[in-house]
């Protein structure tokens, strides 16, 4: 039986802003929250600067209203892995405003490709690559970071769902075996329930002032929960062409029946 969005949902509240909106940096215009939510949003993958730059404010502003990063002179947060070869960005538009934002890093065993999480928790992350060496596509991995809901759509629950389900075209297509995943310790409840497992204890984690633990799931358990929970399922429903979305093209999204 497929799993409601509330049923999964209940620590999606991922980079939750002040109690105090006034004591955030953030322009007070960008602090208004949606009272309603559309029925459609678009996906782009960061392939152009306009779209790579809207990530980057998103990425910021999420960031400076949850205190996890020091506010600066440019608005946005980027950092060397935005322009690693191994990392792909996706923002997600509501109408003509950049509302969320997800980077992914793939990783291969025996190469150098590395990630935030692989630089944070080398032996950890080489060990998971490391297992089951007889697999087609062992040793490929995926890393999901920098998800991030800008502030004015902060409760969006199902928000995280589709960067979910967009980070999972390019696992998908990377044929990744090991998913991983650092978060808070107060978020791991909500990251067991998409199938991942603590893999390290808390550690510093590059370019946040908040410590994180890394979390791992594999093929077998990501496939299980895509396919429970259809927001998130990169298969579900109706795909457009892949290539266009690679491409940077637009793809459409719903909540609404996948």
């Amino acid at each position: 039986m497929n799993h409601t969005l509330a049923q999964i949902s209940t620590e999606t509240d991922l980079h939750p802003a002040p109690a105090d909106p006034s004591s955030s940096k953030t322009p007070p215009s960008r602090r208004v929250r949606s009272t309603t939510r559309p029925d459609s949003y678009v996906a782009r993958l960061a392939v152009s600067d306009a779209v790579r730059d809207d990530a980057f404010d998103v990425r910021y502003r999420s960031y400076v209203a949850g205190g996890h990063i020091q506010p600066n002179a440019a608005e946005r947060f980027r950092d060397k892995y935005d322009d690693m070869p191994n990392a792909s960005t996706i923002v997600i538009y509501d109408g003509a405003r950049a509302i969320a934002s997800v980077r992914t890093c793939t990783l291969a065993r025996g190469t150098d490709l590395t990630s935030p999480a692989r630089d944070a928790f080398r032996d950890e992350v080489d060990a998971l690559l490391a297992k089951d060496p007889s697999g087609p596509f062992s040793g490929r991995g995926i890393e999901v970071t920098r998800l991030v809901r800008s502030p004015e759509a902060e409760n969006n629950q199902g928000l995280v769902f589709l960067l979910y389900r967009m980070a999972g075209y390019v696992a998908l297509c990377a044929h990744s075996q090991v998913h991983l995943a650092c978060v808070r310790s107060n978020h791991a409840p909500f990251y067991r329930r998409l199938g991942y497992e603590p893999a390290s204890a808390l550690k510093p984690y590059p370019g946040l002032s908040c410590p994180m633990m890394l979390m791992a799931s594999d093929r077998a358990r990501y496939d299980k929960v895509r396919q429970a929970v259809p927001a998130m399922d990169p298969l579900a429903g109706s795909t457009t062409n892949l290539d266009g979305f690679f491409k940077g093209e637009a793809m459409i999204l719903s909540l609404k029946g996948a």
